[in-house]
């Protein structure tokens, strides 16, 4: 599980990095509430991707 939980940090430090380099790119400022919203939005999909993937796997052992 603690590798899992360090997964999911250098995650969502990569999509912080990500959306800051993106949205400095295109509109020139950083709104916190944006990035706030796409965080938790990022970390809910990774998730739920994570635990359809552990689903997958199970069905497909048995």
């Amino acid at each position: 599980m603690e590798t899992q939980l360090r997964m999911y940090f250098a995650g969502a430090i990569a999509a912080v990095a990500a959306f800051l380099f993106v949205s400095l790119a295109f509109s020139g400022q950083f709104n916190f509430l944006h990035a706030g919203v796409f965080i938790v939005f990022f970390i809910v999909v990774m998730v739920v991707f994570a635990n359809f993937v552990e689903w997958a796997e199970s069905r497909e052992s048995n």
